[in-house]
């Protein structure tokens, strides 16, 4: 049978309208949600106000109220008697000895398995001498969880993973800001230290060599320039 954390909120769901009705006179701790672990125990105490109950009945809510143990109450003697058959040898019963006035039993529930899981509540079986018949008295039920690993050393498993997560991000967030940090004082740093180039003045460009036109050669050679008339050098 798998677990499902929300069949406690089943069990609510379906607890019949005459259980709040009755439950001045009848009472059934715990009255909450219990995690037990495989193969561990669980006690369910039963107790009533009635004067002379006829019996106690034990049911299991999630499987269609279905009887798990029956107390029956003659003559001061307890006779039980299991019509669950999965529950047979592991159910005992003890009476109540502290209660000043009325009628109470514990039932010891032993070797719980994932199956067990169920929503359990007492109902007493009292005779009615306006009726002249039979009526029930239920009580408050339990919710029982069986899991497989204890439910408080995963209770501290998840606790010690949150613990964990939130370690490691405040470290990364911590790394995050010294590197943030680091970075504006290098910023600052760089600005205090800076110090604009000067522009360099553009070189002026250099003027030609100035040539005077006396010394200049002509050197055409379709004109004479030499001032031997017997050169021609020129001509050819």
């Amino acid at each position: 049978m798998k677990v499902h954390w929300w069949s406690w909120v089943l069990g609510f769901l379906c607890m019949p309208a005459e259980m709040m009705l009755y439950n001045w006179t009848v009472s059934q701790s715990p009255s909450s949600l219990s995690f037990m672990r495989v193969n561990s125990s669980v006690e369910i105490t039963c107790s009533t106000s009635l004067s002379d109950p006829e019996g106690l009945y034990l049911y299991g809510r999630f499987h269609g109220d279905k009887s798990i143990v029956y107390l029956s109450l003659h003559d001061g003697q307890v006779v039980k008697t299991t019509p669950a058959t999965e529950f047979t040898g592991r159910i005992h019963v003890t009476p109540e000895q502290q209660m000043e006035a009325g009628t109470g039993f514990t039932l010891h529930l032993s070797g719980l398995e994932l199956s067990d899981t169920d929503f359990y509540y007492c109902s007493w079986t009292h005779f009615v001498s306006q009726t002249g018949r039979l009526e029930n008295q239920p009580s408050n039920g339990t919710v029982i969880i069986i899991t497989e690993h204890d439910p408080h050393l995963h209770c501290r498993d998840q606790i010690w993973d949150l613990t964990s997560i939130c370690l490691s991000a405040a470290a990364f967030t911590g790394v995050l800001l010294l590197i943030i940090v680091a970075l504006i004082l290098q910023c600052r740093t760089f600005k205090k230290n800076f110090r604009p180039a000067r522009a360099e003045k553009p070189l002026r460009p250099r003027s030609p060599p100035h040539v005077c036109p006396q010394h200049r050669t002509l050197c055409s050679p379709y004109m004479v320039t030499s001032t031997n008339a017997l050169d021609f050098r020129g001509i050819l």
